[in-house]
Order: C-alpha cells, then structure tokens, then sequence
C-alpha cells in the first residue's frame, strides 16, 4: 500500500481511506491507532487553510497583550482574547506553584 499525505489526497481518495478504515474496524481487521487518526485529521484541516496569521504575545506585569501581524476580517484580537467565527480564545498566564 503505498503512503501519501492527506493534504495530497482528492477528496475522494480521503473518503475511500475513512470507509476502508471502517470496514476493517467492523471486520475485526484492527483499529487506527488514536494519535495516527488525529494527524490525518489535522493534516486534512491544515490542508484547507487559505492563510497564517501570526500572533505576538506581550507580558508585561502578569498582564498579556496578543497582537496579529496583519489585520483580519476572521480574526479579532483585544487584549488577551481572540475571536476566530463562532469561538472566542481567552489566552491566560499560568501561574506556577510558590
């Protein structure tokens, strides 16, 4: 079987891996390990991205202040949240043990 990645992939070939993974869990053949599903997963995700946008993250006085390096109409950054669609990030300094 030969290996390729999913950002390489058609859609249809993407769909023929999901239904042959699926037929070989029902058949008792195995399961795809977890982490390698996950990367597939991702991989397929990343494949779909149009753009980077790169966020610079300030501490000053436990207080963080995340700026883009351009604007964009998908992303909306205040302060330390970040608005991507329907989710809003709220980004926090962890605080260590005294």
């Amino acid at each position: 079987m030969r290996q390729q990645r999913c950002a390489n992939m058609s859609e249809a070939e993407f769909d023929a891996l999901i239904n042959d993974h699926i037929e070989r869990t029902a058949a008792g053949a195995g399961e795809m390990p977890a982490d390698v599903f996950l990367d597939v997963l991702l991989e397929r995700i990343a494949a779909r991205t149009s753009a980077t946008l790169t966020l610079n993250i300030d501490v000053t006085d436990d207080r963080l202040v995340i700026t883009p390096d351009r604007d964009s109409a998908e992303v909306i950054v205040q302060g330390n949240e970040v608005l991507i669609g329907g989710h809003r990030l709220v980004v926090q300094l962890a605080r260590r043990p005294k």
